[in-house]
């Protein structure tokens, strides 16, 4: 019976020592193939690799080489992405002159004339003072011509020769930022409509063919807006606008910075002496134009004298007054 104990004894105790063995291994071939932790209980490993790919995503992409072309606000780049066509620089001219001439109808012929040798139009006039009731007044002309832009400084140059410029300011808007805003909008728009044409063929229920129409619909009325305002950009930059303020003068006073005293003398009683001219001119016609309507006048105001006077004498009280003037008379 104690050789029997003895020996179950020693196997158990045997198992243990194998199972032992076995598990040490296992472990440490466990430990051999399992990621290093850290001391928080996390792979090592697999935060390297996490935070490897988390510096690759967060580190910014190599910026693409731009070039600047000269003369242009375009750029163009060498990664791969389509290029943006340079645009040149936008600008809309406007000249405002105002003139006095003597010879009215001779400078507008003149003016109309030499715009459309240059290539230009009237776009709008406007001319007042020369109707039937104002034929006493001087006439006055307003006139918006559109000139092509490269031509404009020798049309400036010929119309003011053919007047006496009184006044003139020029003014340039630079519309260059405008102008490559909105023809990157409709480029996009652009691309935006081939992409839903293409997904409007692939489209399979009605819903989907609907949505599409729908934003098709919006893109293209967008184009066009974007289109219109663009072309209304090219016409004021390639024709530039001159307004010109004529008046009909009788005289036309010279133009000078700076007058002296003697000279400023000189041109104010010339303008007083030319005042009282024309006072007494308008008054001469006013009084010859007006003699049918005083003499009118100047018969009605005798016949109505007569006629008060024959019905004041016809009173008992002044016939006696008249009798009794007469007796004296007589006596002595």
């Amino acid at each position: 019976m104690k050789k029997d104990m003895r020996r179950i004894a020693l196997l158990a105790a045997a198992v243990l020592i194998l199972s032992g063995c076995g598990s040490n291994d296992k472990s440490a071939e466990a430990s051999s193939s399992a990621p290093a932790m850290d001391d928080a209980g996390y792979s090592t490993e697999y935060y390297s690799e996490s935070a490897m790919d988390f510096e690759a995503a967060e580190a910014p992409a190599e910026e693409p080489a731009y070039t600047t072309e000269e003369g242009g606000g375009g750029v163009s780049s060498t990664s791969g992405i389509d290029s943006v066509a340079p645009t040149a620089q936008k600008l809309i001219k406007t000249v405002s002159m105002n003139m006095e001439t003597k010879e009215f109808d001779s400078l507008l012929e003149n003016i109309r004339s030499k715009a459309e040798e240059l290539g230009g139009y009237i776009e709008s006039s406007d001319i007042s003072g020369s109707s039937y009731y104002s034929m006493y007044e001087s006439r006055r002309g307003w006139m918006t011509i559109r000139i092509p832009s490269d031509k404009l400084d020798g049309f400036v140059t010929v119309v003011s020769e053919l007047g006496n410029v009184t006044g003139k300011s020029e003014s340039i808007e630079d519309i260059t930022l405008q102008y490559v805003d909105v023809e990157s909008h409709k480029k996009a728009l652009e691309t935006e409509q081939t992409r839903l044409l293409e997904l409007l063929e692939q489209a399979e229920s009605m819903e989907d063919i609907l949505t599409i129409e729908s934003r098709l619909s919006q893109v293209r009325y967008e184009l066009q807006a974007y289109g219109s305002k663009l072309r209304i950009f090219d016409n004021q930059v390639s024709y530039s606008t001159v307004d010109i303020d004529i008046r009909e003068v009788e005289r036309v006073m010279p133009v000078v910075e700076k007058l002296t005293f003697f000279e400023e003398i000189s041109y104010r009683l010339t303008d007083n002496f030319y005042d009282i001219g024309q006072g007494l001119r308008s008054f001469a016609i006013w009084f010859i134009s007006s003699l049918p309507y005083l003499v009118i006048w100047a018969l009605v105001i005798v016949l109505l004298v007569r006629l008060v006077r024959k019905l004041i004498w016809k009173k008992p009280f002044f016939r006696k007054k008249k009798k009794e003037q007469m007796k004296e008379d007589h006596f002595e």
